[in-house]
């Protein structure tokens, strides 16, 4: 608890830490989004930078920003041929400006808001992957510049990886939804393939009664339909405990992504499960605790982050399973787990702590907060415990 895990565990966060941005990435695309709009304003000397994405009838909006002074860019709706970014994704290569306002090669719909930003030099390249356009990086300035070829050029090798880092976030996040739709398909279909084949019996003993006239017979027909009711309720109890025991390997996996599922339905803000490895068997008692972690930091979430985004991820390091909350919040949550504030989440930690696991809370460079819990995988420490 208190931040404060072994030297082991202690090397694998300090590696993670240093990987935080690459998994949000792989993790979420609007956290990866906002990721690139950080990096893009890295790339040179830009005094604030945008992600757009492609979303219904070829209109492009943005959702990621970074070092802007206003809101009056955030979330615009740019249809394709339409100003800067409008042009770069239909002509589907950069195109920049000196001046945006005083430009005759862009049209000016949105001068105005441009003008609430202070922009005037600024360059848009389009995100495209495997022939599609994805959507539109953007670098500004607030004063006339040029950008050279040198600029453009960085500017396109950010575009691509950032069209690979949202492809392969949107490919995560239908691999892991198919994974638990597949589990719960298997679960479905063994209670249909146990439960079914009785109800058939049932009902036609039941019809077979109506033809009946020795009493005897029908009592004793009456003590056959009578075991295999009792007989189908103990298939019926033994499904609904396999629907709520899942296998050790998938039964974190489950329960995480019910947890954002009911977290999103319940506050409206966007929460997202992702397995950036496979889950390995656990020792007792082990998933419980991370679940408890999880839920514990989506209610901290709820009440005090004003978050947008929460992501919750799985990883495997140094013979630890990892499991991360991320939102982009305040980020005024990290530090100690058991400072006034975090009572939740120092009970979760106690858990943690008996099943030999921890629990840390840190801030994130690029905004909101991150909790981590860890335990042990089973394989490595069976003869400890």
């Amino acid at each position: 608890m208190n931040g404060a895990p072994d030297a082991g565990i202690d090397v694998v966060l300090d590696q993670l830490a240093l990987q935080h941005a690459e998994l949000l990435v792989l993790s979420e695309n609007s956290v990866a989004m906002k990721s690139i709009a950080r990096r893009i304003r890295d790339l040179g000397d830009f005094d604030m930078s945008l992600v757009g994405r492609i979303e219904a009838d070829r209109r492009m909006v943005h959702r990621s920003w970074h070092g802007t002074q206003s809101s009056a860019l955030h979330r615009l709706v740019v249809p394709e041929g339409i100003g800067l970014g409008g042009k770069s994704i239909e002509l589907r290569r950069p195109v920049w400006v000196r001046d945006y306002r005083s430009s005759d090669s862009i049209t000016h719909e949105f001068d105005d808001l441009v003008a609430q930003e202070g922009l005037r030099a600024m360059v848009a390249v389009p995100m495209i992957y495997d022939g599609d356009v994805l959507g539109a990086l953007y670098a500004g300035v607030r004063q006339e510049v040029s950008f050279g070829d040198q600029i453009v050029a960085r500017l396109e090798e950010a575009s691509v990886a950032a069209s690979v880092s949202m492809v392969s976030s949107q490919r995560a996040k239908i691999q892991t939804g198919v994974a638990v739709d597949a589990e719960r398909r298997r679960l479905a279909a063994d209670l249909h393939d146990s439960v079914s084949p009785v109800l058939f019996r049932i009902g036609a003993e039941l019809r077979s009664l109506r033809s009946m006239e020795d009493l005897s017979r029908v009592r004793d027909r009456i003590d056959e339909v009578a075991s295999q009711v009792t007989a189908v309720s103990a298939l019926l109890r033994n499904s609904l405990a396999d629907l709520s025991e899942h296998p050790p390997d998938r039964q974190l996996a489950v329960s995480l992504q019910e947890d954002c599922e009911a977290f999103q339905e319940r506050t409206g803000i966007a929460a997202s499960y992702m397995a950036l490895a496979e889950i390995p068997a656990l020792l007792p008692g082990r998933s419980e605790a991370l679940s408890s972690v999880v839920r514990e930091a989506l209610v901290n979430v709820e009440k005090h982050a004003q978050a947008s985004t929460v992501v919750v991820s799985v990883v495997v390091a140094g013979g630890q399973l990892v499991v991360a909350i991320a939102d982009d919040g305040r980020g005024r949550c990290g530090g100690d787990v058991a400072k006034p504030g975090h009572l939740g989440l120092a009970l979760a930690a106690q858990r943690m702590e008996r099943v030999g696991g921890g629990v840390s809370i840190i801030e994130n460079e690029d905004g909101g907060t991150t909790v981590r819990a860890w335990v042990p995988c089973a394989a490595e420490n069976r003869a400890d415990d």
